[in-house]
């Protein structure tokens, strides 16, 4: 105020053209006055140089963000314009969100309710054919709450899970599998409250019902009810030119569909429709959709660590005398990884999108938390720092219990006794998971060369000593079987709740397919004895006194299993 009061004076004390020069010093007086200071940048250089830091090393192949700040906003690409792998995203570029998916079916459940189409008490069995032919009636009485809140009696995964391709499982998972699934499903044997269990069934399922509220696709009804309402134009579960590649372990991976199971994975979207919706529910009173936002993400239910939301976790922050909710969601499919959350107390929000399978949630809970970025992991190129014919023998994993690591299909493959071959992909030097990465293998060496591993599953570790370095294989010379035999064999098989087995013939035998596994040929070798060419499977067809299967017995890495045929109607 001073300075402006004293240049005030000078300019009344001057001819006009000095009036006219201190007139243009006065203006600008007050813009050096009314200066503010910097503001801090969006992503903190501590940030900005962790993510760097995963690209240059090849722990990421590119990354795009997009955070919210209060009134403030802005999007960031990170990769190498030389490096076709980790080349950096656009505006128009395109992600898998795999689980996060959840969360839009959550918000369309939220909606069904506003619109008074549904109550979250309703039974599952409310809208399905009646009567449905339940083999476990429990199934029919799970609430879609409980759908969406992981809180089901479902199996982890579809136990008539047959993939066409190993490497897209779910694509080809149809409306008559599920139904299929639900009709001879059992649950578990345990009574009482159903507790958390997390299973791509539970939103895979809910969406399918949530479509048939509406009276059409649930791909349909999400676009209708939620997306175009949120003005979200670039997020869909259709593969265009825009769909970046993903990557697992410096390796090219194909994109994962979900057919059915769409409610629970699938979503493809841009970064700016992300930053978009993430909006929506920052400020939903300006939404469209704002008692759906606000419903999907009220908790409900008690998860492993956070309460859960409609596909939403709800983690409860500590600031000083007060709580404040942090709503995120996080996701890895087979070549990506994904993260939004956002903080009301705040107006703060992040979404973080990667084409590779490296989990980035630490990024984004630590940016929400106000915390330091993480430290990124290492990379590997997984394939070739491993050589798989080093890897195969029988390893002992106690007393008369062995486990056999083969190579087929130039994959490498772990059978446990009594279980079927499990596929294996490279993960970093001498390490090996699953697609679903739900169990792993480390191989251990002595001097140079593998002797033992360690089998990696429900937080357990069990070590094996490595016996012999070959596979062990009965030798079996195939036959002709009868054709009218071969197809009296055909159909599906319950193994166990979770595990059934699909039988189909073929023209050099039959082949055999688990859940979730690859379909495998078998050849007979005498009358209902049946193998395959590596030795990871000895069948036995035990027929009833008309000659139809009553039984499979099989042999499975020294120790036998039962399986009996699924004849009940379908629906």
């Amino acid at each position: 105020m001073r300075y402006s009061w004293r240049m005030g004076f000078l300019c009344a004390q001057l001819s006009w053209a000095g009036v006219l020069w201190a007139v243009l010093l006065c203006a600008s007086v007050p813009a050096v006055a009314a200066r503010k200071p910097a503001e801090p940048p969006l992503l903190s250089p501590a940030f900005t140089e962790a993510i760097d830091h995963g690209v240059a090393g090849g722990v990421y192949a590119s990354v795009a963000v997009g955070v919210i700040d209060g009134k403030r906003s802005g999007t960031f690409y990170f990769g190498h314009r030389d490096d076709a792998r980790s080349k950096p995203a656009d505006d128009d570029s395109l992600f898998e969100l795999g689980a996060v998916s959840e969360v839009f079916t959550g918000i369309l459940l939220a909606q069904a309710a506003v619109e008074g189409k549904l109550r979250f008490a309703d039974p599952v069995e409310k809208f399905l054919p009646t009567p449905f032919p339940f083999a476990d009636a429990r199934l029919g009485k799970i609430t879609l709450a409980q759908l969406a809140t992981q809180h089901s009696v479902l199996p982890a995964q579809p136990a008539n899970l047959f993939p066409e391709d190993p490497d897209d499982p779910y694509a080809g998972y149809a409306g008559e599998d599920l139904l299929a699934l639900l009709a001879f499903q059992r649950g578990p044997n345990e009574t009482g409250e159903a507790t958390y269990s997390y299973s791509v069934l539970n939103a895979g399922l809910l969406g399918h019902l949530l479509g048939r509220v509406y009276q059409t696709a649930y791909a349909q009804a999400l676009a209708d009810q939620v997306l175009s309402p949120l003005g979200l134009r670039h997020v869909s579960f259709t593969d265009d030119a825009n769909l970046l590649p993903g990557h697992a372990h410096g390796a090219s991976v194909p994109h994962w569909h979900y057919g059915v199971l769409a409610g629970a994975a699938g979503l493809r979207a841009s970064l700016p429709d992300m930053l978009t919706f993430l909006q929506h529910n920052l400020t939903p009173e300006s939404s469209p959709l704002r008692a759906a936002l606000l419903l999907a993400r009220q908790p409900r239910a008690a998860g492993p660590a956070d309460q859960l939301g409609f596909g939403w976790n709800v983690r409860e922050k500590l600031d000083g005398a007060t709580t404040w909710p942090l709503v995120w969601r996080a996701s890895r499919t087979a070549g990506f990884a994904s993260f939004v959350g956002f903080r009301t107390d705040r107006q703060r929000a992040i979404v973080l999108l990667g084409n590779s399978s490296e989990d980035v949630a630490a990024l984004g809970i630590a940016w929400l938390g106000d915390g330091a970025p993480p430290p990124v992991a290492h990379a590997s190129n997984a394939e070739a720092d491993n050589r798989l014919d080093e890897y195969p023998g029988l390893y002992q994993i106690a007393a008369g219990r062995e486990a056999v690591v083969r190579i087929a299909a130039n994959a490498l493959n772990l059978q446990l006794p009594g279980e079927f071959p499990r596929r294996l992909r490279p993960a970093d030097k001498d390490v090996f998971v699953t697609a679903d990465h739900a169990f792993g293998v480390t191989f251990m060496r002595g001097i140079g060369e593998v002797n033992g591993l360690v089998l990696h599953a429900g937080g357990s570790n069990v070590t094996a000593a490595r016996l012999s370095a070959r596979a062990p294989r009965l030798a079996r010379t195939p036959i002709a079987a009868p054709a009218a035999m071969r197809g009296a064999v055909a159909g599906d098989y319950r193994l166990d709740d979770a595990n059934w087995l699909r039988i189909a013939p073929s023209a050099q035998g039959l082949t055999l397919q688990w859940t979730q596994g690859e379909r495998r040929s078998i050849f007979a070798y005498a009358p209902d004895r049946y193998a395959d060419a590596e030795g990871a499977i000895d069948l036995h067809i035990v027929r009833d006194a008309d000659g139809r299967v009553a039984k499979l017995r099989f042999e499975l890495a020294g120790a036998p299993r039962e399986a009996l045929p699924l004849r009940r109607p379908l629906p």
